[in-house]
Formats: C-alpha cells, structure tokens, sequence
C-alpha cells in the first residue's frame, strides 16, 4: 500500500490484491454501489486469478476508486497479439470529481503500454469524452447477422445447462478450455471472463449440444438468437449449430463475434450500448479489419 497525494487530498494506492479478503471485499462492495452486481460468486469459485489486476484507491481504509487491467490474449487469423483490456472503472459518489478515475487511468497506461500490443475498453454513453483525454480513440465495430427462413432442422439434443449444478459448471468449463476458436478475432485462456458471464448474467444461456460435443453461449429475443459464443474440441460448422440452435419461429441470428468464414452472412455496422476504444498509437490496424470484438471479450 502506498500513500499518494491527489490535489489536497491523501489517499492510499493499492494493486493486484486478490489474496487479501478485506481489500477485495471492498472492491465488491464498491461494484455493488456503482454497477449492481457482485463478483463474490466469481471470487469464491477461484475464477479471480492472475489475469485480473485491480488498481485502487481507499480512504480511511474504504475503497472508494478503481479502474482494473485484465492482460489477454487475442488471436487475429494466426496472429497472436497481447492486450490489457481497461474496466471495472468506478468511483464512489461522495468522491467524484476530483481526478481519481485519471490518476488510475494515467497510472494503468503507463504501466502497460510499451508491454503490451494494444489497450482497450468499452465504455458506456456517459463517459465518451473522457477516453480521448488519455490518448484513446473511438473505434467501429461491425455485426454479422443472418436472416433465416424458418426451415431450419432444430435438433432435439440440446439441453440448458445448470450454471448452479457443479457437473454443469465442469462441463463448461472443460468445453472452454478445449475449444477451437470459431472467430476470427477470439481470446485465448479466457475462461476467467466467460464464466463471470456465466454465473451471472448468462446463466441461463448456457447450452450442451452432446451430439456435436459443442457447449454453446446463445440468447432469444422473440425472434432473434443472439449467438454469441461456441465451444468445440474440434472445428463445428457454424450452419450446424444454427440449425440446432435455431427453431422455426427465429427469423434473424445475430453473432456476438466475427466469423472466420462470413460467406453467407450479412454485416453492418455495429450500433452498440457500449463504445470501443483503443489507444490512439495501436488503432490503426483495427480500423482495416472491420470485427467485433467478442462479446464474451468485455470485462
């Protein structure tokens, strides 16, 4: 713990702490305030680990500012490129305003970025003026979608699987850690943010398909299915699971990731609840490509 000085005010400076309860309870707590949601089941099922770095700073010993790197690792074609991914960034109410989120924010980019091949993060509609001051810049994202003809042949082998039942939970989580990427922009080792989804927002959209040995991360909105993720030992067909996935009252299938075969798909413009940005020196190549990031990929 270090002590800084931020305008009149002294704070303490704490990073990477998951092994002391109090410091990541505080963290937990401060989440719950801003964002409404807890990490403590995602905490006390061992998916916190290296990977998710929480820089932070406590008054009086509350935790009352934190904007956390989680390192990854992307594979583009067959290129593989390092990346931190900004997030959980959030200040209690009774101390904004006084440059807490740019002393973190200056802090992590200047740790990270000569070590790394880029740096980005979404950030929601409130916020996007903020992220230029520090050298990041607005990037477009593109949707792959399909519309379908209501012919598809539903499977009749798919069963939901239950995120609260350990059998389930290791079924995922070995279907994840043996999948082949089925995107062209996919993460690597990213089991520790897949199942923050899905022991919490997603769990109820965890799916087992035994007869294609494929576990699929998938939503329905009356007549869209969001398909957003595929987890195979082996290559799948995209068709194939659409087809399982797909009953005949869906009219329109929308992928939370870009294909590494598009043929057959249309692809527009991404208009999204959450805005990407890359720092400013490495954003030059993602313009070309015209991806979506994974949704899965959003910490």
């Amino acid at each position: 713990m270090k002590k800084i000085k931020i305008g009149q005010q002294a704070y303490e400076f704490v990073s990477d702490y998951r092994n002391d309860p109090k410091l990541w309870q505080g963290l937990d707590k401060l989440g719950q305030a801003i964002f409404g949601f807890s990490l403590e089941n995602w905490y006390q099922s061992g998916y916190w680990g290296e990977q998710y770095i929480p820089y932070s700073l406590l008054d009086n010993g509350e935790l009352i500012a934190n904007v956390s790197a989680s390192t990854m690792e992307f594979l583009l074609d067959d290129q593989k490129l390092s990346a931190i991914q900004i997030g959980t960034v959030m200040t209690a109410e009774t101390h904004r305003g006084r440059g807490l989120s740019r002393f973190l924010t200056e802090h992590l980019v200047g740790e990270w970025k000569e070590k790394t091949d880029f740096i980005f993060l979404f950030a929601n509609p409130t916020v996007l003026d903020f992220y230029p001051k520090f050298n990041f810049e607005k990037m477009d994202e593109y949707q792959h979608f399909k519309l379908l003809n209501g012919k598809q042949k539903t499977a009749e082998d798919i069963r939901k699987l239950n995120m609260d039942d350990s059998n389930d939970v290791e079924l995922l989580v070995r279907a994840i850690r043996t999948a082949v990427p089925i995107a062209r922009l996919s993460v690597l080792q990213n089991e520790a943010l897949i199942m923050f989804y899905c022991l919490s927002f997603m769990k109820n959209d965890v799916y087992h398909l035994p007869n294609k040995q494929a576990v699929v991360i998938a939503s329905f909105d009356g007549d869209t299915l969001y398909l957003n993720d595929v987890f195979s030992p082996e290559a799948v067909a995209l068709e194939e699971i659409i087809d399982s996935m797909a009953h005949r009252a869906i009219r329109k299938l929308v992928l939370g990731f870009s294909p590494k075969d598009d043929s057959g798909f249309e692809k527009c413009l991404l208009v999204p609840d959450d805005t990407l940005f890359v720092f400013k020196e490495q954003a030059a190549n993602f313009r070309q490509w015209q991806l979506r990031f994974p949704v899965l990929s959003h910490a």
